[in-house]
């Protein structure tokens, strides 16, 4: 039965979508079957990080206006068999989430990990993902806005059931201390109140392989780093790289 995970974020521009693309690949990449299902309607980019743009013909929206059946607007990753990917819709602001918990229940016995990119902040999108999460991954940026906001997420989260609320700090670079608002990584989880689950760092290299579609340098930081953050998922004590 598939573990329904679900990344959220307080406001845009965490790379919350980013995040959520590259560790399901790594899932993928460790034999685990994964569906990545992007919930961001009208605001759309997993077709293009994960590099099923051009492959990509129906959405979720698709799906849960019976347009089409769930397995036909899904995608298989150009990187990894074990990762297929239902995007968003391109230009529609009002889907109905309504019986979005009837598709990831009716794929359970398919994968063993289903993630969730959810919308930033706390709307439609975002409580339909709560109804179908055992797990909430909330990516936030060291600032104090990015924090705050990712602490109402967090609560949030809690009282719609997600008790497993984890946390993954990203574009961390040396001298984000100076400007943040924060003296150290350990303010943050406070600020956010989630456990630690991995520090991505400013990359010039995620950046450019997510508007290419392409994957993370294999024996790169970025690559280690995201894989490490897939072995804690899946339960193994892997050791925070920063």
């Amino acid at each position: 039965m598939a573990t329904v995970i679900m990344i959220a974020s307080g406001k845009g521009g965490t790379g919350k979508s980013t995040v959520a693309t590259y560790v399901a690949t790594e899932l993928a990449q460790k034999n685990c079957r994964t569906l990545l299902i992007e919930l961001d309607a009208g605001l759309r980019s997993i077709d293009v990080i994960s590099g099923i743009d051009t492959s990509a013909v129906f959405d979720i929206g698709d799906v849960l206006q019976g347009r089409c059946d769930r397995y036909k607007a899904m995608s298989v990753s150009p990187y990894t068999d074990n990762l297929s990917v239902i995007a968003a819709p391109y230009n529609s602001y009002n889907t109905d989430f309504s019986n979005f918990k009837q598709v990831t229940d009716s794929l359970y016995d398919d994968f063993d990990y289903i993630i969730i990119d959810t919308a930033a902040g706390v709307g439609n999108a975002f409580y339909a993902a709560c109804k179908s999460a055992v797990m909430g991954v909330i990516v936030v940026t060291p600032d104090i806005i990015s924090v705050r906001d990712g602490r109402l997420v967090s609560d949030e989260m809690y009282r719609n059931g997600v008790n497993d609320i984890r946390l993954i700090i990203n574009k961390f670079a040396p001298d984000t201390f100076r400007y943040s608002g924060y003296d150290d990584l350990d303010a943050v989880i406070d600020g956010v109140c989630a456990q630690l689950l991995g520090v991505i760092p400013m990359s010039r290299q995620i950046a450019v392989n997510a508007i290419s579609g392409s994957q993370l340098t294999l024996g790169s930081q970025e690559k280690i780093i995201f894989s490490a953050i897939s072995e804690r998922i899946t339960g193994k004590e892997i050791q925070i790289i920063i």
